[in-house]
């Protein structure tokens, strides 16, 4: 063989040896990929799986932080009252009650499924547990924007300017209860006629306005009740009161702090999945984030194209949590 065929073989030889070893750094390389995909889904997986169980421990402690700040609540209503009229003995039981109501009321995700209302969103502001020391200072702000809401009010002596300035101002007067003591108003079908009642002459006698408009103290889904809500939505029915619940809630209801910027978000964040959205808002003491995000809240709504801030009224599409 001469010396030129051995360097031709040598040179395939060596070309050979090349493309093997190519074609193996090539299998090494897609293996290695493989594993790499392979152990970032597995990741991911792990970091799914963590997000949601960090997501639940979250809620956890939020319910934690209502309870724990249940008396906290109870005193805001408390503080707010006057004379006799406000809410008196506290107690563990009805403190529980509180938060329980509260971790409800904050839930701002409820179905749009049955709002088949079509053409002008109408959005409706609701404030519940007033009168409070708030109460000018969100009157103030809703004649500034030329805005009227519906306020959800509980019985309280000493506060009859608040109240006739909300029926002065165009805004809808709503009953809530007199006491605000679920342990109390929820024990027998009785005991809620007569606190309603007694809360319905009250709010006549100072300002002349026959009230048929009610939201129940945690809603008429509320699991605090001892009496069966659909009884007491029949009473209601029987005396020709309408009650209204809501579909977007501000998140403001418990003692635990949220800021205004949370406040905002969550309402305007859900409003637009409603065409006819009530939203939940407190005007009690203590709630100054509140305050602070009326205005914003106010703004973007009356920015929004064919979007009408409205008082509930007897032509409002009914929000209830039951039927």
């Amino acid at each position: 063989m001469s010396q030129e065929q051995e360097n031709v073989e040598l040179e395939d030889k060596a070309a050979e040896e090349y493309a093997a070893e190519s074609k193996n750094t090539g299998n090494t390389f897609s293996t290695f990929l493989l594993v790499l995909v392979f152990m970032l889904l597995c990741i991911c997986t792990v970091l799914l799986v963590f997000a949601v169980n960090l997501n639940k421990e979250v809620n956890s402690i939020n319910v934690r932080l209502s309870e724990l700040q249940a008396e906290n609540v109870f005193s805001e209503y408390s503080q707010s009252s006057v004379g006799t009229g406000g809410i008196s003995d506290t107690n563990e039981t009805e403190a529980a009650d509180i938060a329980q109501a509260a971790a409800l009321e904050n839930k701002i995700v409820r179905d749009g499924g049955t709002d088949t209302a079509s053409g002008i969103k109408r959005v409706y502001l609701t404030f519940d547990d007033g009168p409070s020391s708030n109460t000018d200072t969100i009157l103030d702000i809703l004649d500034e924007y030329g805005v009227k809401a519906t306020f959800f009010v509980v019985g309280k002596e000493g506060c009859e300017e608040q109240y006739r300035r909300i029926v002065e101002e165009g805004h809808t007067l709503a009953m809530h209860s007199y006491s605000h003591v679920y342990s109390d108003i929820y024990s027998s079908l009785d005991a809620y006629k007569q606190d309603l009642n007694k809360l319905r002459t009250f709010l006549y006698e100072i300002t002349g306005i026959e009230c048929d408009i009610v939201r129940f103290p945690g809603g008429s889904s509320n699991t605090i009740s001892k009496v069966d809500m659909h009884t007491l939505t029949e009473y209601l029915d029987s005396e020709g009161i309408t009650y209204f619940d809501w579909n977007v809630s501000s998140g403001d209801a418990s003692g635990v702090y949220i800021s205004a910027e949370q406040i905002a978000a969550n309402v305007l964040d859900n409003i637009g999945k409603f065409n006819n959205a009530v939203v939940l808002m407190h005007d009690a003491a203590g709630k100054e984030s509140t305050i602070e995000a009326l205005p914003v809240i106010i703004e973007s709504i009356l920015e929004s194209e064919e979007t009408v801030l409205l008082p509930i009224s007897e032509e409002t599409v009914k929000v209830q949590h039951i039927q």
